[in-house]
């Protein structure tokens, strides 16, 4: 019937559109139905190939996150029970930089002491460190660069080991420099401050020499 339209007539337009659908639609709803069908399929397959994997990432990321919690917990208690100790700062006329750098830390809700005095050598602060039960030492100094500026520095040293573990710059107006220290002073230490606290807590982490005793011969 199709050879003798081609062959005879020419097949009008308006037949064409109402024969070729009726034709096509059984082939065309199946392959609509089988192509709905395969998207959730194959969706399901891909999840379905590495379900350990994604489990264990899962479990990865939950332990991490707790692990981030306890550690974050447990500097600030570490925080919250040290001892600190402000030295003498260095410079003309630089306690009202040590003044302002008081109130960062006891705003906070640190025992601050500030009676002692610098030592010479790492030893030294580590002795004083463990015989007074410090976490950390703040010492600093300022220095004039012009008449009217000055360059503040301020370091923070852990009570354990003595040596630094961090160390904030500060450039400025002279008089108003120590304002600027005691505002932008914990953003940039804080983070150390509260390791050299934590670790200050830990047990077992303190080494200092032992007293020395002189053998002065019997007494009399």
């Amino acid at each position: 019937m199709l050879l003798h339209h081609a062959l005879g007539r020419p097949i009008s337009p308006i037949a064409s559109a109402g024969f070729l659908p009726r034709r096509l639609l059984p082939a065309l709803v199946a392959l609509v139905a089988l192509l709905g069908m395969a998207a959730p399929v194959e969706g399901a397959s891909r999840r379905s190939k590495n379900p350990t994997k994604a489990s264990a990432k899962s479990k990865a990321s939950s332990k991490s996150a707790t692990r981030g919690a306890g550690k974050s917990g447990s500097e600030e208690a570490a925080l919250a029970d040290a001892k600190i100790a402000v030295l003498t700062f260095e410079g003309d006329d630089s306690e009202p930089l040590r003044k302002h750098v008081i109130k960062v830390l006891v705003e906070r809700g640190l025992k601050v002491n500030s009676t002692l005095k610098p030592q010479d050598n790492p030893t030294q602060y580590r002795d004083m460190g463990a015989a007074l039960d410090l976490a950390v030492y703040v010492h600093g100094k300022i220095k004039d660069t012009t008449p009217e500026h000055a360059v503040a520095t301020v370091t923070i040293r852990s009570a354990v080991s003595g040596r630094p573990v961090a160390t904030a710059t500060f450039n400025g107006f002279r008089r108003g420099l120590p304002f600027d220290v005691e505002e932008k002073l914990w953003e940039r230490v804080g983070p150390a401050f509260k390791r050299a606290c934590a670790e200050a807590a830990k047990p077992g982490v303190r080494h200092h020499n032992a007293p020395t005793f002189i053998e002065a011969g019997t007494p009399l």
